[in-house]
C-alpha cells in the first residue's frame, strides 16, 4: 500500500511544495492517500492526516432569519424562500471547495440547526432541514441565535447571517449578534437592498403628499446605510443586493475571503 501511495502522489505532493503544514488530524473518508502521515499514524495506531495551509477545510454556518420580516414578497418568493434556495446552492459551492457547511434557522428561537459537516451528507442535511421550515409570526431575535450559534461551532468558521438589513428595529440586537460571534469568527451579514425605497426617495413629486413619501423614504435608506456601515466597522462585511443578485454577491464575496484567508 505504502507503494501505491507513493506512486499516485507525485502530482498531489508536487503542488504542495512550499505550502506551509497547517495541522496533523484524524484521517476523514476521502482524504488523498498521499496526505497520510505515516509516522505520525504509527505513532497513533490510528490513520492521521497532514492539513496543509493551502487546502484547509473551513467551517461554514449560514444563519437564516425566519422571523416575520422574512415574509416580505421578493418576485415569486418571500425572502426566506429566496435565502433558503440561496443557502442549498451556497451549500453546494462550499462542499466544491471541500469545506464543511451547517446551519441555523430562528425567529424568536431556533428552528433548526445542523452542525458543520463536509460532503454531499452535509449538503442533503442542510436540504432536509429547509424542507420543513417556514417563516414565523414572530419578530426574529439575532442576539438568541447568536448565542446557540456559539455553543454549536467548536471551531473558527465563516458564519453567514441571511437577514433583513433595513428593519431598524432589530438593528440593535443584530449588532450584538455580531459582537457575541466575532472574535473568533468571521460574521458576512447579507439581505436584499430593495431599489423600491431608493425609487421613491428619488421619485418626482406628483401629489400633495409625494414629498412626505419622499422624505420617509429616504430617512429609511439612511438609517439602512448606517446600520451597515455600523456592522462593517465591527468587523462585518456586508453584501447587500437586489434579490436576483444576492446569491452571485454572496458567493463572489465567500470566494474572495477564501483566496484572501480571511477565515
Amino acid at each position: 500500500m505504502a507503494d501505491a501511495a507513493g506512486a499516485g502522489a507525485g502530482p498531489a505532493q508536487a503542488r504542495l511544495v512550499g505550502a506551509e503544514l497547517h495541522q496533523l488530524r484524524a484521517y476523514a473518508p476521502g482524504d488523498p492517500l498521499a496526505r497520510i502521515d505515516w509516522k505520525a499514524t504509527a505513532r497513533a495506531g490510528a490513520l492521521i492526516t497532514r492539513e496543509f495551509s493551502e487546502d484547509q477545510h473551513l467551517d461554514i454556518l449560514i444563519g437564516i432569519d425566519a422571523g416575520r420580516f422574512s415574509r416580505v414578497r421578493v418576485g415569486r418568493l418571500d425572502r426566506f424562500g429566496l435565502y433558503a434556495n440561496l443557502a442549498a446552492r451556497f451549500a453546494e459551492v462550499v462542499t466544491h471547495h471541500d469545506d464543511r457547511i451547517g446551519l441555523m434557522v430562528y425567529a424568536d428561537r431556533v428552528l433548526a440547526s445542523c452542525a458543520p459537516t463536509r460532503g454531499l451528507s452535509g449538503v442533503m442535511r442542510l436540504r432536509r432541514a429547509l424542507e420543513q421550515l417556514s417563516v414565523q409570526a414572530a419578530e426574529s431575535d439575532p442576539t438568541a441565535a447568536a448565542v446557540s450559534i456559539r455553543a454549536l461551532l467548536k471551531h473558527r468558521a465563516l458564519i453567514v447571517l441571511l437577514t433583513d438589513l433595513d428593519d431598524a428595529s432589530v438593528a440593535e440586537q443584530l449588532k450584538r449578534a455580531v459582537r457575541l460571534l466575532a472574535p473568533p469568527h468571521l460574521v458576512l451579514v447579507a439581505g436584499v437592498h430593495s431599489g423600491e425605497i431608493g425609487a421613491l426617495a428619488r421619485a418626482e413629486a406628483r401629489e400633495w403628499q409625494d414629498p412626505w413619501i419622499a422624505l420617509a423614504a429616504a430617512e429609511h435608506e439612511a438609517r439602512a446605510a448606517a446600520q451597515r456601515l455600523l456592522l462593517q466597522r465591527l468587523g462585518a462585511p456586508v453584501v447587500a443586493a437586489p434579490a436576483e443578485q444576492l446569491e452571485q454577491a454572496v458567493f463572489a464575496r465567500y470566494e474572495a475571503l477564501r483566496r484572501r484567508r480571511r477565515v
